[in-house]
């Protein structure tokens, strides 16, 4: 099973932003030791506690750190930049680190609508149709023409890459598989997202998968809210902080990561024990020993027919995070 990291770059309580960027570079060093086969950033902006607000460059600044860990965006919101901007930065990063480059395509704006117009003041006059820009970065990605009459005429550079950029479709609610399989397209889904998604949809992009030059057939991996531990005390403690950044996240309100002391006390109402224990018993989220998690991971694979996990960690403490990381990989040893 291949393993891989979805990273919002959470500010915890107290630090600065340096102190997030050490953090995140002793995390990706770490897992590039343990053998993890990619990292992705997020973009999200106008939340002062998530700092991942530039993938690409986190993602170009990483690969030249690491040797062999395949590193990307998960995803670039393609709504707010240009095709051809979106194309040429991957292609020039596929330039500097050949065959350890991906380029995760997120339809949705990662941010408010103060935000996304201040990112791309002209989205209105634009195209509607995300599709259609997303099928001008494929076409460019692997050096063909578009069909759109803007850009037929324009080259993405460099060309001839050595090896392709490697494009994914992401999604939450399995409305972008069809497009994906069409494509030819690896899929991620982001399950701790909370949107329930049938099965089923997973079984049909597969059915209905076409191979293409950048996968030769189909493949999923899917993202899950995660916290490991085999100390009883220790999955307590930080379990608290963990649920209760949930909590946060799905008000819209989050706080960046909470010192596990300031919650430790802390009563959750009748309606947020509600919500937390339909998080976990739909696998939304997941915290348990290794062998708990282990269970539900290997029915996840089997159910959803998984080629990849990918771990996002709201966990307080950049050595806690680590230490899943590590029970992780070692479940699937």
């Amino acid at each position: 099973m291949k393993l891989g990291v979805h990273d919002l770059l959470l500010r915890e309580q107290g630090k600065t932003n340096q102190d997030v960027f050490n953090d995140t570079r002793k995390m990706v060093a770490e897992l590039d030791k343990l053998g993890y086969d990619r990292y992705w950033f997020a973009e999200h902006h106008g939340f002062e506690n998530l700092l991942s607000v530039a993938p690409e460059i986190l993602a170009t600044y990483f690969l030249s750190e690491t040797e062999n860990i395949i590193i990307g965006t998960g995803g670039t919101m393609v709504m707010h930049y240009s095709p051809l901007k979106v194309a040429e930065t991957f292609k020039t990063m596929a330039e500097l680190a050949p065959g350890r480059v991906d380029l995760g395509i997120g339809r949705a704006p990662g941010s408010g609508p103060l935000e996304m117009r201040a990112l791309n003041q002209y989205f209105p006059s634009k195209t509607r149709n995300l599709y259609e820009e997303i099928k001008i970065i494929l076409d460019y990605l692997e050096d063909k023409t578009p069909d759109d009459p803007v850009y037929k005429r324009v080259k993405a550079m460099p060309n001839n890459n050595e090896k392709l950029v490697m494009p994914w479709m992401l999604g939450s609610t399995g409305q972008a598989m069809g497009m994906a399989a069409e494509w030819g397209l690896p899929y991620s889904h982001a399950k701790f997202f909370a949107v329930e998604t049938p099965a089923s949809l997973f079984s049909q992009y597969k059915d209905n998968f076409k191979p293409s030059s950048f996968a030769d057939k189909p493949y999923i991996s899917m993202s899950y809210k995660m916290l490991i531990s085999d100390n009883k005390e220790e999955l307590e403690y930080l379990g608290k902080a963990f649920d209760y950044f949930h909590l946060q996240q799905a008000r819209g309100a989050s706080k960046g990561l909470i010192d596990p002391e300031m919650v430790k006390d802390y009563e959750f109402t009748l309606n947020e024990q509600a919500l937390l224990k339909q998080s976990y018993d739909n696998r939304f989220i997941l915290k348990g020993s290794k062998k708990e998690i282990a269970n539900i991971l290997h029915d996840e694979v089997d159910q959803f027919e998984l080629d990849e996990i990918l771990a996002f960690t709201p966990i307080y403490g950049v050595d806690n995070r680590i230490n899943t990381y590590k029970a992780l990989k070692e479940i699937f040893k």
